[in-house]
């Protein structure tokens, strides 16, 4: 059997990279962002990152809440019943309305902590209104992801990429026309950065519901009749809030990195932006490659073949090993050059260059906990997975950040080293966690 035929490649590439580029592009337009706004001076650089710290905690849960359909739809296709998954759907946006209430709720609480942090007055001054109106996306961003779990957990995921790629090449031509002011548009500076995010989101929404409903993905007598009940809304939860927590321990212990690191300055705190935009390119890919992994697994387990959903994890973690051992060494060769693309300022690039040098070492991990987690939603195992997150982050990494960055005075270098160090006990705990469960279900 040939290497590629190992890694089933024909069977996970035409899930795993229209999603992998979705997820790309949602990340390119915040990295666009970044790009844009680091040309307007280190404030609003730094003033962007405080802002995207915070809004990124509430944003991933409700990321995660979503995830929550795409097994159960999966699990629906694999047995044939469409109306089954149709009916999820309808509960799904009913769901991912109220967590986007809740996800502004939780991005203002947090605004109000953060800034009692002792961060520079002069970011906190400015990253308000950009702060505001990303805040507003969030509705019309939740409502997308209902659509494209859906879509997903019916094996089709060409759609949601094509939409992600379009909206956010959108929010990228919008940057530069309400940024900078080309062509006679407004020059908004930050705030035309948030407006594009906003028109951007609500464009991806509208095209999503488009699609569903000409396209005939969504049966309208089987919508009309369809009706929110609680046992439907409790299997979304079931699987959504722990899902959902499982992204905010990770992405609060970055947050949370943020904020120690902008006790070191502005300069520190703009370094750390550009090198977390760049690693969560990487980042997000993999996530791609676990949501082909729950796809995969969740079908299979449908049609009760548990053999098949080893050999489709399996195929999927050689995948996500190989690609994150790219990626490192591109930072890793790259780390002199890619930061310049943010900033022209010489000691944050030099910074952002010593963090991507750490991103090196922890790459395949982080690829590795992403899969892995996509192949535990397949089996609808969360609960434990959650756990495991909590204590990697929370127990091991931000107390370990402390005492390298601060206690020690290594600064950001040693915050970065403390999450490695985080992200490498997740992806191990993860990996042996599926092995297993896959194996006692399998009896």
């Amino acid at each position: 059997m040939s290497f590629w035929n190992r890694l089933q490649w024909r069977q996970n590439a035409p899930l795993a990279l229209p999603v992998v580029a979705g997820q790309v592009g949602h990340i390119a337009a915040s990295v666009a962002d970044s790009v844009m706004v680091g040309r307007l001076g280190t404030i609003p650089l730094a003033a962007v990152s405080l802002a995207n710290s915070i809004l990124s905690v509430p944003l991933v849960f409700g990321i995660g809440m979503a995830y929550g359909l795409t097994p159960l739809v999966a699990h629906a296709h694999g047995q044939r019943r469409r109306a089954k998954g149709q009916q999820l759907f309808k509960n799904a946006v009913a769901v991912n309305v109220a967590a986007a209430v809740l996800m502004t709720i939780m991005a203002y609480a947090m605004a109000w902590g953060a800034e009692q942090t002792g961060q520079d007055p002069r970011v906190i001054e400015a990253y308000r209104d950009y702060f505001f109106i990303v805040s507003l996306s969030y509705l019309p961003f939740m409502l997308f992801m209902a659509g494209k779990q859906y879509l997903e957990g019916l094996g089709e995921t060409k759609i949601p990429m094509s939409l992600s790629i379009a909206g956010n090449s959108l929010n990228v031509v919008l940057n530069a026309l309400l940024i900078y002011g080309w062509f006679g548009f407004p020059e908004w500076g930050m705030m035309g950065a948030g407006v594009a995010t906003l028109i951007a989101r609500v464009a991806m929404m509208l095209g999503m519901y488009w699609a569903l409903f000409s396209q005939k993905r969504i049966d309208a007598e089987i919508w009309a009749t369809a009706r929110v009940t609680l046992h439907r809304v409790w299997a979304l939860l079931k699987l959504g809030i722990p899902t959902g927590f499982q992204y905010i321990f990770e992405v609060s212990a970055f947050a949370l990195s943020a904020w120690i690191i902008g006790t070191y300055g502005a300069t520190a705190l703009a370094a750390h932006q550009v090198a977390i935009s760049l690693a969560s390119i990487s980042y997000m890919a993999a996530t791609g490659l676990g949501a082909a992994a729950t796809i995969r697994i969740g079908q299979y387990l449908g049609q009760r073949d548990h053999g098949s959903a080893r050999e489709a994890a399996t195929s999927l973690f050689g995948l996500t090993v190989l690609f994150m051992t790219f990626t490192g060494l591109l930072f890793l060769f790259g780390r002199n050059l890619f930061p310049f693309l943010y900033t022209d300022d010489a000691a944050v690039a030099r910074l952002a260059g010593q963090l991507l040098i750490v991103a090196t070492l922890f790459q395949i991990s982080d690829g590795m906990q992403a899969t892995a987690l996509g192949a535990l939603r397949g089996i609808q195992d969360v609960k434990m997975p959650t756990v495991f997150t909590f204590v990697a982050y929370y127990v091991v990494a931000l107390p370990l950040e402390w005492i390298i960055g601060t206690y020690f005075d290594f600064g950001a270098v040693g915050v970065w080293f403390a999450l490695a160090v985080g992200l490498t006990l997740s992806a191990a705990a993860m990996t042996w966690r599926f092995y297993r469960r896959l194996a006692v279900m399998a009896r």
